[in-house]
């Protein structure tokens, strides 16, 4: 194998590892986002319902108010028959207290369903409050471990950038521009081995001619498809 290409498959290497490495970096990353925002959406959830219930609960002590008031001016008004003289100022009374009754029973029946509802709002509330406690949890604990995933892959990083650069100025300068533009790109990739007549990176078939090339030692290639180092 050519000494350049040598150079190039171990600086590949070394590239290799920190290319995974930042991948890895971003997915550890990424992942802690989108439980941070999940947790996030859990607590507005708590929040809301937390709402909610406080609501009801102002609705039903309103409710229990108006209620109380009811039954006062329910007791006022029997009272005040005590002191009637006319059939017909009974009659009006009693027409008076019956409408009295019929509202207080209506609101009765809206007040138990407030408290049906409230209780069943509170259920939710305390199983939501321990989840997003135990979704807390988990998060703190996937924060730490990704603190030390990443400071290890920065160490992996910094591994292998230096290797890298302890042997990038070995390389031919009639090869190192292009081997390092090719590698910054998206690929990331600068040489390839070839199998048989194929380029390991971009699976096209390359000449006989040249897939023989690529295993001499005197002899440095590129790909006809793709344009990248290969070697065998």
């Amino acid at each position: 194998m050519n000494s350049n290409v040598k150079i190039m498959v171990e600086l590949q290497q070394h590239w290799d590892r920190v290319l995974h490495a930042r991948a890895s970096i971003d997915k550890i990353k990424a992942s802690v986002k989108a439980t941070e925002k999940d947790l996030s959406a859990s607590r507005s959830s708590v929040e809301s319902l937390s709402k909610k219930v406080k609501e009801l609960k102002n609705s039903i002590k309103q409710d229990e108010l108006s209620l109380s008031e009811m039954g006062a001016r329910i007791a006022k008004l029997e009272d005040r028959k005590k002191i009637i003289h006319t059939e017909k100022e009974l009659h009006a009374l009693e027409k008076e207290i019956d409408s009295i009754r019929f509202e207080t029973g209506k609101l009765e029946e809206k007040t138990l369903s407030l408290i049906d509802d409230l209780d069943l709002k509170e259920k939710e509330l305390s199983r939501l409050q321990a989840e997003v406690a135990e979704q807390a949890r988990i998060f703190e604990d996937e924060k730490a471990k990704s603190i030390s995933d990443i400071a290890a892959h920065e160490d992996t990083i910094k591994e292998h950038n230096d290797k890298f650069d302890a042997i990038i100025d070995q390389l031919s300068a009639l090869y190192k521009s292009k081997f390092l533009k090719m590698i910054n790109s998206r690929d990331g990739k600068g040489i390839a081995r070839v199998d048989g007549e194929i380029c390991g990176f971009c699976n096209f078939k390359i000449p006989s001619f040249l897939a023989i090339d690529a295993s001499k030692d005197d002899h440095v290639v590129n790909c006809t498809n793709c344009g990248k180092y290969i070697y065998k």
